[in-house]
């Protein structure tokens, strides 16, 4: 990963900044409080946010609502931009409000915790450094210049707790940790378990017995259930019985019911032959006279008057024809009357004012008359031919009158003829039902006797049926008794049973307790003797192989920057051991140069450790200074020529304002503050 640019708004000393980050080494140039460890914290801030315990305040340009940050950078060459901003509210809080991060094209809002996930995944930092402060970003990229000594300095149990987290290697103290808390909830279980277990023997006891009691009350249960049976038999040979009686007296009952509505239906009979007798006699009396309808005459009838009705429409139609053009030849009748006194009247033409004479006038009379003459003998005539269509209209009339009479005194004819028939039909399908119903009648009379016979039979039949019921329910009572106590003793038993099985699965249970019991116990052993022995030792391992390497490397760094005449190495606690031909030298002694020397030295050690512990994260080619020449002498900021050399990293940042430094870098941004910080030059 590389920085590739940053822009600051309200960040800090910064109102505006615009700063692109070149490969290699580049030296943040500048006066003490200039701004240039506000960019280190612009990118950090960039990168993780506002961290645990960090105020928004300490970000916030003074005077400003809103701050926000750019950071443009590069991962595994893919080109990634993350953009933060922070704001006051009405009431003077500061919180963190947008983030968005753009990975290629895709641009995307988060909220800040998934903002923090993301960056952590991009980072391949370690997961768990998710819910923590950025302690890998700030012991391998950037730690301010306030804490570089501070690791050095601090109390050993401290220090030893933030390596052994940076590291990893508290997931040991972690897991001896829970272990603990394991092993005593083990230890509660087993004696809990135990304490389950314990009655195990009693309840055995308790099962014994009460599977006693079930083998005996199963002998009562099996020999009522013997009793029953043999009850149950009899019982359905009496019901048999006794349901035998009922069919013969339910017999008796539907032959006697049948007996009365055969009575019944042979009076009903009786009086419809008498009835219909007499109907037959009376529609004989009805049908003596003959009837003389003819069907072809009506027909004929009917066919004449329709005929002569069609002529009649035909002549309507004609005697409207000729009323018309009488009419038409009275109104043509009119013009030459009018045309002749108009003209009889006239002086002057109207047309060419010439006078008319008597000659012009003598002829238009003469023509009209002849016209009007025409018109005369052609409307005599039409008169004439209507004269003669009316006598031809009342004629029709009078034959169509006459036919209707005809035709209406055939159809009465008609009508009772019809009638006639229907009376002999229904003589002849009465005659049919009156002998039906004679021979039903001799049929009946055959039945009554034979049903009376039938019933003098069943006299004592009620009384058999009596005494059978009286025996059926007696067999009944007794069986439902022992039904009743089968019933009873069979529920005891099913109890009994019940209550078997759950003493059955109690002991099952205290077994399988116990059987637990014994494995919790046997994983406690485990746990005390072997587990934990085996953490306590690869952990002391762990750390003595990471001191041991540390220690070197930490050694070659100090040797490079302080004088051959000093040695360093760590003790358990990782604390730095400062020897002079033999004698240990307390850090405080040291001279201000070289406890900045110790502390740096320590720095890059670390660092190096933990980007070869951690060779996935995607920050092992970035290194940033702050200040790390403070108090050097000549010849130690001379040896720092050296030192970038060998580290060999993709992209150094250095904050320091030795102007000597300038000459080892690749870069150099100088920075001056006049109010506001701002870049002065690019070089």
């Amino acid at each position: 990963m590389i920085f590739k640019s940053l822009k600051l708004k309200n960040i800090r000393s910064y109102e505006n900044l615009e700063i692109k980050f070149p490969r290699g080494s580049l030296l943040l140039a500048g006066d003490i409080g200039s701004g240039k460890t506000s960019i280190l914290l612009g990118l950090q801030f960039a990168l993780f946010g506002l961290q645990p315990g960090q105020k928004g305040a300490s970000i916030l340009r003074q005077g400003e609502d809103e701050a926000r940050a750019y950071l443009e950078l590069e991962i595994d060459e893919e080109n990634i931009i993350l953009e933060r901003t922070i704001k006051k509210s009405k009431s003077d809080s500061i919180t963190q409000d947008n983030n968005i991060i753009t990975i290629g094209t895709t641009r995307e809002e988060l909220s800040t915790s998934e903002m923090k996930n993301r960056v952590i995944n991009l980072l391949r930092y370690p997961k768990e450094f998710v819910k923590k402060s950025n302690l890998l970003y700030k012991f391998t990229v950037y730690t301010p210049q306030e804490e570089m000594k501070s690791i050095v300095m601090e109390k050993p149990e401290i220090r030893l707790d933030t390596l052994r987290h940076i590291f990893g290697i508290d997931r040991y103290k972690r897991i001896k940790e829970n272990t603990q808390i394991l092993f005593q909830k083990i230890k509660e279980q087993v004696k809990l378990k135990e304490i389950l277990a314990s009655e195990l023997n009693l309840i055995k006891e308790k099962f014994n017995i009460e599977n006693e009691k079930k083998i005996i009350l199963t002998r009562e249960t099996n020999n009522l259930n013997i009793e029953y049976q043999n009850l149950i038999l009899t019982k359905q040979t009496s019901e048999e019985k006794l349901s035998s009686l009922q069919k013969s007296l339910d017999n008796k009952r539907t032959l006697e019911s049948e007996l009365e509505k055969s009575k019944v239906v042979l009076e009903a009979k009786k009086h419809l032959e008498s009835r219909m007798k007499k109907e037959i006699i009376l529609m004989q009396k009805q049908i003596h006279e003959e009837s003389n309808f003819s069907q072809e005459r009506l027909d004929s009838v009917s066919e004449l008057l329709n005929n002569h009705k069609k002529t009649l429409e035909e002549q309507n139609s004609e005697f409207l024809i000729i009323t018309s053009q009488i009419s038409v030849l009275d109104s043509r009748k009119e013009q030459p009357h009018e045309l002749k006194n108009k003209i009889m009247s006239l002086e002057n033409c109207p047309t060419c004012l010439q006078k008319v004479g008597e000659d012009h006038k003598c002829r238009i009379e003469k023509r009209t008359q002849y016209d009007i003459e025409e018109i005369d003998r052609e409307l005599e005539q039409k008169i004439q031919q209507k004269q003669i269509l009316i006598n031809k209209l009342e004629k029709e009339k009078e034959l169509i009158r006459g036919y209707e009479t005809d035709k209406a005194n055939l159809q009465q004819e008609k009508i009772k003829s019809e009638h006639q028939k229907t009376i002999q039909i229904k003589i002849k399908s009465d005659a049919f039902v009156l002998d039906r119903t004679s021979n039903e009648i001799e049929q009946l009379q055959i039945q009554l006797q034979d049903a009376q016979i039938k019933i003098q039979t069943f006299s004592k039949l009620q009384e058999e049926f009596d005494q059978a019921k009286k025996e059926f329910q007696e067999i009944n009572e007794i069986s439902r008794i022992k039904e009743i106590t089968m019933a009873t003793k069979t529920k005891e038993l099913e109890l009994l049973k019940i209550r078997l099985q759950e003493l059955l699965e109690e002991i099952q249970k205290k077994e399988k307790t116990r059987e637990q019991a014994n494995k919790l116990r046997s994983l406690q052993d485990w746990i005390q003797e072997k587990f934990l022995t085996m953490i306590n030792l690869t952990e002391k391992n762990v750390m003595a192989k990471l001191r041991n390497e540390f220690s070197s490397i930490f050694s070659e760094w100090f040797s490079t920057l302080v004088s051959d005449s000093l040695s360093v190495r760590l003790d358990e606690d990782f604390t730095p051991i400062i020897t002079n031909q033999d004698y240990e030298i307390d850090y405080d002694f040291l001279s201000g140069g070289e406890r900045t020397a110790t502390a740096l030295a320590y720095r890059l050690a670390l660092n190096q450790v933990l980007n070869s512990i951690l060779s996935q994260i995607k920050t092992k080619d970035i290194l940033i200074l702050d200040e790390p020449t403070d108090g050097f002498a000549t010849e130690q900021i001379d040896k720092m020529r050296d030192i970038f050399e060998q580290l060999k990293a993709e992209q150094i940042i250095l904050v320091s304002h030795e102007e000597k430094i300038e000459g080892f870098v690749d870069h150099v941004i100088k920075i001056q503050k006049d109010g506001i910080s701002k870049i002065e030059s690019n070089s």
